[in-house]
């Protein structure tokens, strides 16, 4: 009997774990999409819990001649919970946390959910922004952010 190589056992442990991570979570894009693989019908509710925390807001950077301007959708998230990072050159980061809950009645029983979620979004700058003169303000759900060039 020959002995294994040990590459050979490193990508049989790759393909194992993989395995076992798609049999419990279905495929990534499934969770992404907030819908459980159909062969998965057992894990829905876990399904749901993971797929809330891949929380993805919506960002819209617009360039013009003298200034650049993010957009961030950011319900649920207060103005102190959201972090603007200038500190990398090139670069301004966006940080922040949610957290939502809801109670309910149903069918005699008292529902509480709770939803929790954080973000990290890295936005290239060019080399011209000026950060030091950076404004943010929120409307409503959306948080402006404007750099002068």
């Amino acid at each position: 009997m020959a002995t294994p190589r040990p590459s050979d056992a490193v990508a049989k442990a790759g393909r194992d774990m993989g395995a076992l991570f798609d049999g419990f979570f279905g495929s990534i894009e499934a969770i992404r999409q907030n819908r459980a693989a159909a062969e998965h019908h057992d894990v829905n509710t876990t399904i749901g819990s993971i797929s809330s925390s891949l929380w993805t807001p919506h960002v819209v950077r617009q360039d013009s001649d003298d200034y650049i301007q993010i957009r961030a959708h950011l319900p649920n998230v207060p103005s102190g919970q959201l972090r603007i990072d200038t500190g990398t050159p090139g670069r301004l980061k966006l940080y922040c946390e949610y957290n939502t809950q809801a109670a309910y009645d149903s069918g005699g029983d008292h529902i509480s959910e709770r939803q929790l979620g954080q973000l990290e979004k890295d936005i290239p700058l060019p080399p011209t922004a000026r950060v030091d003169r950076m404004t943010a303000v929120y409307q409503g759900s959306d948080v402006i952010i404007t750099i002068p060039k």
